[in-house]
């Protein structure tokens, strides 16, 4: 499916809509939402509660620049797919320097003993080990760093619930995430403990 048919009366929609009508801002949504979810965000992301995170946050952004909408024959609906297309791609920005982080944790647990954990006993105590040394380099670190890193890094808490912790929003919490990282390498770098290089 290329794209949705166009709302038959569809600049007129979008003019009541940037103008800051409710009603006709729920006419865009349902129609072009359905086709964004299903054949850009989902095929992007490969996840659907992350493409209802870009959905939401497309459509919250649709609604604060669509005043500034210059309108063209094609209608509204590329501008919403280039807007969910970057959403979708800052979301997968964000993801890659949060396996990058675990990586760099793990590397802190490799270093934490010399050899091959032998038995469970041993790999728990190598797993404490790497705790207390990422403990250790959060508490250098901006309290509120440290607390998105803890939740979405450590405990893995869903984006949504790590946002509203820390009473931001979806787009917010993702530029802390990427601050938080960049401070705990240099947190790291300043003990002489090994990162990632692309963390």
């Amino acid at each position: 499916m290329g794209r949705p048919e166009p709302l038959p009366d569809e600049r007129s929609v979008v003019d009541k809509a940037a103008a800051g009508d409710r009603r006709a801002f729920e006419r865009l949504y349902r129609a072009y939402a359905p086709t964004l979810f299903s054949y850009v965000l989902v095929p992007m992301l490969g996840d659907r509660d992350d493409a209802n995170d870009c959905l939401r946050e497309t459509f919250l952004s649709a609604y604060r620049h669509l005043p500034n909408f210059v309108w063209q024959e094609a209608g509204v609906y590329p501008w919403l797919k280039t807007m969910a297309k970057n959403k979708a791609r800052d979301l997968l920005r964000a993801s890659g320097r949060r396996q990058r982080l675990r990586g760099a944790f793990e590397e802190h647990l490799g270093n934490a003993g010399a050899a091959e954990p032998k038995n469970p006993a041993e790999e728990e105590l190598q797993r404490d080990a790497l705790r207390v040394r990422i403990e250790a380099v959060l508490s250098e670190l901006n309290p509120r760093y440290a607390l998105v890193l803890r939740l979405r890094l450590l405990e893995d808490r869903p984006r949504e619930e790590c946002a509203a912790t820390l009473d931001v929003k979806i787009g917010t919490l993702d530029v802390l995430l990427f601050r938080a990282c960049k401070a705990f390498r240099a947190a790291c770098e300043k003990r002489g403990l090994p990162v990632g290089a692309e963390l």
